[in-house]
């Protein structure tokens, strides 16, 4: 189990999440598992259906999951392809931290990419993000690195999670 740490730093705020979540190759998936691609499948049970006051994550409604499909539909042909031809792969979501000042569903997609990065040691999935100042949010553009319309944002890694726990170095184990 790993957290990927996703930050997005725009003109007038920025997107913050926290996603834990966990890989194990599996004969068959479990029932409450939805299938990405032909050898990849998704569990975000535990974010679904735990009580948000346990501190430890927050509740994501069906719709947010859907951005988590869609992140981890967008690297399911690169993880396959580092994954031996047999294998079944199946990804739980099991904690999902964000400020409700910085979020936006579509950062859902960004943080399962990144953690499927690092879990999978596969090439970074090319992704155009873009600030509207007009409509006041981030654009994504998932079909390449290009940014769409709109002002330049960068990505940032922080030194501390958003419970405050230090982060380890990237080019060290998670």
């Amino acid at each position: 189990m790993r957290t990927a740490v996703y930050r997005v730093l725009g003109p007038a705020g920025g997107i913050a999440i926290d996603l834990t979540a966990g890989s194990a190759p599996v004969a068959a998936p479990p029932r409450s598992a939805e299938r990405i691609s032909n050898r990849i499948w998704l569990d975000a049970t535990p974010v679904l259906e735990h009580p948000p006051t346990d501190r430890s994550g927050l509740r994501l409604t069906p719709d947010e999951v859907g951005w988590l499909r869609h992140g981890l539909s967008l690297a399911a042909e690169t993880i396959e392809a580092a994954q031996p031809p047999d294998r079944q792969t199946l990804v739980t979501v099991y904690r999902v931290l964000f400020p409700e000042t910085e979020f936006q569903a579509e950062g859902l997609a960004g943080a399962i990419i990144d953690w499927s990065r690092r879990e999978f040691s596969i090439p970074e999935v090319a992704v155009g993000i873009s600030f509207d100042r007009a409509a006041n949010r981030f654009a994504f553009n998932w079909q390449s690195h290009q940014p769409g319309p709109g002002e330049d944002v960068r990505r940032k890694r922080p030194a501390r999670d958003l419970r405050g726990r230090l982060l380890p170095d990237e080019r060290g184990t998670e």
